[in-house]
């Protein structure tokens, strides 16, 4: 039997089951204008095997204004544990499900968008900075998907902070003409698709500003400028933050100018007791609900005394900015169960305090900020709080609950990863595999889940062990210094490697496996020992020669470093997808080991780096020590007829 064939008998088998399920999607169809639920969404977050660095997964923070009993975080995303494939240094305090992902990665984005809706979530709102930021080019790559995965909207929360601070050194009146221009290229591109892809009240388009960058009387000044509008467009209603245009005290100064308001993550203001060394304040249950309830009662009062057309309001389901070490500033942490009742999740009692309301929209703080730990994604081995928004999202919506899809987008994306993997293969075909999850992906997102659970448990399933049965896997292993592995130019003390800002580290692996590596897929590992020579805070990176070149705009941690590349040729030596890793550290005098992975697409092996080197140890900075140097690789091909 054919897959096509598989596929039609399950569609005849569950034949009566889809009649039920496109009901209910009819039912979701006349609630969606009333009703939305709209997910805050970042793009900070990146891989080396896609976009050639880790943005926020790694990162060095040090909380400067803070008193815990630590203030000084170093993340460094490159290490994997010592067998496995988890990072055990990575900027969060809870640990994705999925592993590390990249925002910018298509495929990951279609997972967010096929997770959020087995959640019952309607659309995104992406942290936005303006026309050319990396969140622009995220904007630009998800809008095909969201108009692919319709019913689903997108629209932007604007982090006009970022656009400030990319002005630092321009007058206010050029920070409103570009405000004036940024919000121009949102109306010619994402709202001219209209109501069904973006989010709109009746014919305006809703402009959320987090605040923090204009003032109240530059805004005024961008307002006074006229916009063009698409066809059928009626002037925009801009809704600020409760956090930067309410709760601060300066809503008399913005009332006149914005539309309305919408909720954040609750309030943590408690100075935290001893028992609690590692923030300086935090929230707690009681402080939640007070939050809430202070949302609710300014947005009812400020639409009744007509100062607001609309407010929106937030649920979210904890907090921990160590991940992002407080930006600087200081350490906060919002539970995500009651400190004395650990059972109660906070995340539904601001779910109970939403219902007792009649707004129409709410805003989930957040999807996917890992670094501030309030993602509703997958965290810890659990998706509890995916099904709880599930839950509450139909109740609220008077939906019937239906928490059977929420597994799927994991396993799809996983199969989606796997064959992206195995594709890599010479002269394996997986590209029927492709179009089934294809098929999966549009069951998924149409709320067709027992269909799609079928296929990936029984069709997937058993085409992807097909094609693992045609693989081979030989295992080469290798120190350094060995005939298949060797240093080509290098300075060594007391036995070990010594780098600093002008003696590097360079090796060179024998052309016979060089060969094989250029030519076959793999998966390969690079294990070493490293002891940093000073106390100040330092790094170093090591490069292979890469053909890969970056396209798009690059985030980075140490842009001192990474905002560099050395191009010889077709060839790109430092930087960019060259770039191995990037080691961050601060202690002095300890050996400490790291294992990292190597990417198939990434390295050239062909002897182009300095020195004819196909791996580069550096440093700008402080000297190490590096030792013990391995590499090891799995070299997948297809087994002989």
């Amino acid at each position: 039997m054919t897959t096509l064939s598989i596929i039609r008998t399950m569609f005849s088998f569950h034949q009566c089951f889809l009649c039920l399920l496109l009901l209910e999607s009819v039912v979701i169809a006349t609630h969606q204008h009333r009703k939305l639920v709209l997910a805050d969404l970042t793009t900070n977050k990146l891989t080396r095997e896609h976009d050639g660095s880790f943005g926020m997964w790694s990162y060095h923070g040090d909380a400067k204004a803070s008193h815990a009993s630590q203030t000084e975080f170093i993340y460094n995303a490159d290490f994997l544990t010592k067998y496995g494939h988890l990072h055990p240094s990575i900027a969060t305090t809870v640990y994705p499900n999925m592993g590390l992902t990249s925002d910018m990665d298509p495929v990951y984005q279609e997972y967010l968008i096929l997770q959020s809706k087995t959640a019952k979530i309607d659309g995104f709102l992406l942290e936005w900075g303006y026309k050319g930021h990396p969140s622009d080019n995220a904007l630009q790559s998800l809008i095909p998907l969201v108009k692919k995965h319709s019913p689903f909207k997108i629209g932007v929360n604007w982090c006009d902070h970022w656009l400030k601070m990319s002005l630092q050194n321009h007058t206010g009146s050029e920070l409103v003409e570009a405000f004036h221009e940024n919000a121009q290229y949102l109306f010619d591109g994402l709202f001219s698709l209209g109501s069904n892809n973006t989010v709109f009240l009746n014919s305006s388009p809703l402009i959320f500003l987090f605040g923090g960058g204009l003032t109240s009387q530059q805004f005024k000044e961008v307002l006074s400028k006229p916009f063009h509008l698409p066809s059928g467009v009626t002037s925009p209603l801009w809704l600020g933050s409760y956090l930067n245009f309410v709760s601060d005290g300066t809503w008399s100064k913005w009332k006149n100018l914005i539309n309305g308001t919408f909720g954040w993550v609750p309030s943590r203001l408690r100075p935290t007791p001893s028992n609690m060394k590692h923030w300086d304040y935090y929230g707690n249950l009681q402080d939640t609900i007070t939050y809430q309830t202070n949302v609710s009662s300014f947005g009812e009062e400020c639409v009744k005394r007509k100062e607001c057309i609309m407010w929106c309001g937030s649920v979210s389901p904890g907090f921990d900015n160590r991940g992002c070490a407080g930006w600087g500033s200081t350490l906060k942490y919002l539970p995500r169960t009651d400190l004395t009742n650990h059972t109660k999740l906070l995340y539904d009692a601001q779910w109970e305090a939403i219902s007792q309301t009649e707004i129409d929209l709410v805003v989930v703080a957040t999807l996917n900020d890992f670094p501030e730990a309030t993602t509703i994604l997958g965290v810890n081995g659990n998706n509890e709080i995916l099904e709880r928004t599930e839950f509450w999202s139909s109740q609220w919506k008077d939906l019937p609950s239906n928490p059977t899809g929420i597994e799927l987008p994991t396993v799809w994306y996983t199969y989606m990863k796997t064959l992206q993997f195995y594709n890599k293969t010479r002269n394996l075909d997986v590209s029927e595999i492709f179009r089934i999850l294809e098929s999966v992906s549009m069951l998924i997102s149409n709320g067709n889940y027992v269909v799609a659970e079928d296929i990936l448990n029984y069709v997937v399933r058993s085409k992807v062990s097909e094609v693992e049965g045609k693989l081979r896997v030989t295992n080469i292993a290798m120190k350094v210094p060995s005939v298949d592995a060797y240093s080509v130019c290098d300075v060594i003390i007391n036995g070990s490697y010594y780098i600093n800002k002008t003696t590097g580290l360079y090796l060179q692996i024998n052309e016979s496996l060089a060969g094989r590596l250029r030519k076959e897929n793999f998966q390969g590992y690079l294990q070493f020992q490293y002891q940093h020579l000073s106390s100040n805070f330092s790094s170093f990176q090591v490069y292979s020669s890469s053909k890969r070149k970056r396209q798009g705009t690059k985030y980075s941690t140490l842009s001192n470093f990474f905002g560099r590349s050395a191009i010889s040729g077709d060839f790109i030596r430092t930087g960019d997808y060259a770039e191995v890793c990037n080691i961050m550290v601060k202690q002095q005098g300890v050996w400490q080991s790291a294992r990292v992975e190597l990417y198939k697409d990434n390295q050239s092996w062909d002897h182009t780096g300095y020195h004819g080197a196909d791996l580069h140890f550096k440093t700008d900075q402080s000297p190490f020590l590096i030792s013990n140097i391995s590499l090891s690789f799995q070299i997948y091909s297809l087994k002989h007829k």
